[in-house]
């Protein structure tokens, strides 16, 4: 019986770990695209502090 046990312990972490891997695979897109904004305001910001402001 305590193979049992085990054998549930087992299959319930997998199936915890595959529930929170597609999740976080699910917010991959989503992150990307703020990740991508960021970036472009910090080159933006970049930019004035290297250029000045612009006219």
């Amino acid at each position: 019986m305590e193979t049992v046990g085990t054998a549930t312990a087992v299959v319930t972490l997998l199936g915890g770990g595959v529930l929170v891997l597609s999740y976080v695979l699910d917010q991959v897109p989503a992150l990307s695209d703020k990740a991508a904004t960021a970036i472009k305001a910090l080159r933006r910001l970049r930019d004035v502090w290297r250029n000045g402001a612009p006219k």
